[in-house]
C-alpha cells in the first residue's frame, strides 16, 4: 500500500496555534466603542436639566479627542447617536462644546421659570433631553407640547404642539428670544 502526504491529516488542515482557553481576542468594534462614549448614568433624581446628562466621554473628554472620533466613526451613511451640539460643532456651525451647554443651559433656565414645563431626559443614548408642557396633555391627547433642540436649523429649537392623531410638523423658532416669544401662543395649544 502506497502512502501518500498529500491526503495526510497533516497536509489538508494545517496545524494551528492552541489558545489557552483564557486568551480572549478583542476586536474593536466603532458602534460600541460610541455607545460608550456617550453613555451617562444620572439618577432620576439628579436628570433634572440637561447639565445632569454630560457626565459622559463625549462631555468631558477634550473637545477636539471629541471630535475626532465622531468624524472617525461618522461616515455618511452613519448618522451616529450624539447631541445637537455635536452635530453643529462638526459642521462648525458652534464654535465651542461650552456654547452649546450654555445654550442647553438657557432654554432649561427660561422654560423652568414659567412653571408648567418638565425636563424629560430620556431621550435617545446620546441625545439632550427634550421639555415637555404638562398642562397641554389633557383630554385624549397622545403628547404634550414639546421643546426640543435641533441641529436642523440654525436656531437650535423646535416645538411640537400636543396632538391627539399624529405628531405634527415641528416649528422651528430662533434661538431662546424666539422661544420666549412663541411661549404664549406655544402654551395654549
Amino acid at each position: 500500500m502506497v502512502h501518500s502526504t498529500e491526503c495526510s491529516p497533516e497536509r489538508r488542515d494545517p496545524p494551528r496555534p492552541r489558545r489557552n482557553q483564557t486568551d480572549v481576542l478583542l476586536e474593536p468594534v466603532p458602534r460600541l466603542e460610541w455607545s460608550l462614549a456617550t453613555e451617562a448614568h444620572p439618577t432620576a433624581a439628579e436628570a433634572a436639566a440637561p447639565a445632569s446628562l454630560r457626565g459622559s466621554w463625549i462631555h468631558t473628554a477634550a473637545e477636539q479627542k471629541v471630535l475626532d472620533l465622531y468624524r472617525k466613526l461618522h461616515g455618511p451613511v452613519s448618522r451616529l447617536p450624539s447631541p445637537w451640539w455635536l452635530r453643529a460643532l462638526d459642521r462648525g456651525e458652534l464654535s465651542s462644546r461650552n456654547e452649546g451647554f450654555a445654550f442647553e443651559d438657557d432654554v432649561h433656565r427660561l422654560l423652568v421659570s414659567r412653571g408648567g414645563w418638565v425636563f424629560v431626559p430620556w431621550a435617545g443614548n446620546g441625545e439632550t433631553g427634550y421639555w415637555e408642557y404638562a398642562p397641554s396633555e389633557r383630554g385624549t391627547r397622545q403628547a404634550p407640547t414639546t421643546v426640543a433642540l435641533t441641529d436642523d436649523h440654525p436656531g437650535w429649537v423646535q416645538v411640537v404642539a400636543a396632538y391627539t392623531d399624529g405628531p405634527p410638523p415641528p416649528l422651528p423658532l430662533s434661538g431662546t428670544a424666539g422661544l420666549l416669544a412663541a411661549l404664549p401662543v406655544v402654551e395654549s395649544w
